[in-house]
């Protein structure tokens, strides 16, 4: 008998152990805290080489017409890397190296979405300017509006957009040596309608008031760092990130900042879930907000990143809006953004 005590004993002891080890394991995976933000931002990217808007014509002095980077191959989209071995930054540094090179062939190479290309351009000599081109509209950097989704308390780290910053023509994310995140106030709506999407009008500085570093562009969106002692949405406390199995169809709120740099909670409805795991489309949103309605027509450009809450959990983000309906439009769910 007394050895039969011994080994429940026993046995309640590896159990209580068990359970103790469990619960600390479980405790120390607690659900993620984030503060939903909801601001809206003026958003600098500096791009990794200069990117091709469009090829020209040169015209130069005996009255032809060349297009020397059409002819070697280069296309709107491209982004060029170097030329003659030289790492492109600037517009002006492109400039400024093919006007050195003169008549001189140059070796360039360049990035047509993954594919890494090279061709031989010889510049023409401009009659307009005397200076050497070879016929393109470049870019080396890009800015707008956006919304802040979230913020991290612990870390400062950021999340904004719920989609990423593509490339012209091309479905994949612009690649950026970093950027800045900068205040800004919105100023006016475009309100959206049938078939013709709306816009947020708003203004920034870009030598003014940086709230963050933008550290990478993603598919699901820009992340980074808050600068200081920079907070967005002081007023709002962080809130648990929902499981993907937590969310359901029915009502949910966004926070939007539609007007000057007030941020503003709006009620919205899950109206369908995605099977698509992976998709910046995880769920389809309808705006039943009658004041968000008036003022905008529904989701507009400029509040993609707007958190999606239910059941005061953070469930998402806003990242687009059927052109066809203004009121409905695509949420990615806050797990695929936090990736």
């Amino acid at each position: 008998m007394k050895k039969k005590m011994k080994t429940k004993n026993f046995l309640a002891a590896c159990c209580l152990s068990f359970l103790l080890f469990l619960n600390q394991t479980i405790g120390y995976a607690k659900a993620q805290v984030l503060v939903p933000v909801g601001q809206t931002v003026g958003v600098t990217l500096d791009m990794e080489g200069v990117t091709v808007v469009d090829t020209a014509d040169v015209e130069s002095y005996d009255g032809k017409k060349y297009t020397p980077a059409k002819d070697a191959g280069i296309r709107p989209g491209d982004v060029i890397e170097t030329i003659n071995g030289t790492q492109m930054q600037s517009a002006q540094q492109l400039e400024e190296l093919v006007n050195e090179q003169g008549e001189t062939d140059l070796q360039v190479k360049f990035r047509r979405g993954e594919e890494e290309k090279e061709c031989k351009v010889k510049a023409a000599l401009s009659s307009l300017d005397g200076h050497y081109r070879i016929g393109v509209w470049i870019k080396d950097a890009a800015s707008g509006i956006g919304t802040v989704t979230y913020f991290d308390p612990e870390t400062k780290e950021f999340g904004a957009l719920g989609h990423g910053i593509t490339q012209q023509k091309e479905q994949e994310a612009l690649p950026i040596q970093g950027g800045s995140i900068l205040k800004a106030a919105i100023v006016s709506v475009q309100k959206g309608s049938k078939g013709q999407p709306g816009e947020l009008i708003g203004v920034f500085a870009e030598d003014k008031e940086k709230l963050g570093s933008v550290q990478s562009n993603t598919m699901v969106g820009l992340k980074g760092v808050l600068d200081g002692t920079v907070k967005l949405n002081a007023s709002m406390e962080p809130i648990p990130v929902a499981e993907r199995t937590e969310v359901t169809e029915g009502a949910a709120q966004i926070l939007s900042n539609i007007a000057e740099d007030k941020i503003e909670e709006f009620d919205i409805e899950i109206q369908k879930i995605n099977k698509d795991e992976d998709s910046t489309k995880g769920m389809v949103i309808h705006v039943t907000d009658q004041e968000l309605l008036e003022k905008t027509g529904g989701i507009v450009q400029g509040m993609s990143g707007s958190p999606i809450i239910q059941n005061g959990k953070l469930v998402g983000a806003v990242t687009h809006v059927f052109v066809n309906d203004p009121t409905r439009g695509y949420g990615i769910f806050m797990d695929l953004m936090l990736q």
